[in-house]
């Protein structure tokens, strides 16, 4: 799958020649549960050329012991879902793939699972974005749109939408890999599940820390951003 958007990546390029590619955000989180390090979050978002100006294009490995999940997802500028893909593996082992397209408003997906394959159809709400479970960095499509801001979200597994409210906490000072940041503390709401995220981000808007209580999982950049 990875290799999949890679591909796509590519083709985008290619079609719009001397266009630029920009990074938005991109590292890599220390996933930690209970005061432990139990994992890894690879990850990468970039602005990109595409057929109707510009993309944003994000990809990213999660390991979480042998589970491994390898996220991708294109969307517009307003960070609304065009196409989206995901690999789980346990024990190494494909367990899952799902993909999804949108035309329009209209969003059309297909899993394989090891019970068998579904496909699913419905309509996203204008404004939507996807964050995935146990994926940190498709938060950044939520709380790019700032305090105040009322996000329909879609967790493109299981299908469902929710609705998230972004509030401003404060401002805090961070220190990552021995480097000071000014951070801005938001806090996100899950209107219908009641998951509360606590999100902190660099002036840039650049994630630097993720802590998600429900999961009991802090995500810390292991260096950051520059």
């Amino acid at each position: 799958m990875f290799r999949t958007l890679a591909i796509l990546h590519v083709a985008l390029l290619a079609t719009s020649a001397g266009a630029q590619v920009i990074s938005v955000d991109e590292g890599s989180f220390a996933l930690v549960r209970d005061g432990e390090r139990v994992g890894r979050e690879d990850f990468s978002i970039r602005s990109a050329p595409s057929a109707g100006g510009r993309m944003y294009v994000a990809q990213g490995t999660v390991v979480l012991g042998a589970h491994r999940l390898a996220p991708g997802l294109n969307a517009d500028t307003s960070g609304f879902p065009e196409r989206y893909e995901i690999e789980v593996r346990d024990d190494r082992q494909v367990t899952e793939t799902y993909s999804a397209q949108t035309a329009r408003d209209h969003y059309t997906s297909r899993a394989q699972r090891e019970d068998g394959e579904s496909a699913r159809e419905f309509r996203l709400p204008p404004g939507t974005v996807a964050a995935e479970d146990d994926v940190i960095h498709q938060l950044w499509f939520i709380v790019r749109r700032g305090p105040g801001a009322t996000v329909p979200v879609l967790v493109p597994r299981r299908g469902v939408i929710d609705t998230a409210r972004v509030e401003l906490v404060g401002r805090e000072r961070l220190t990552i890999d021995v480097r000071g940041f000014d951070a801005q503390h938001l806090r996100v709401r899950r209107v219908k599940e009641g998951v509360v995220d606590d999100v902190w981000v660099d002036q840039a808007g650049r994630l630097l820390k993720v802590v998600e209580p429900s999961r009991r999982l802090v995500a810390v950049r292991e260096e950051g951003p520059r």
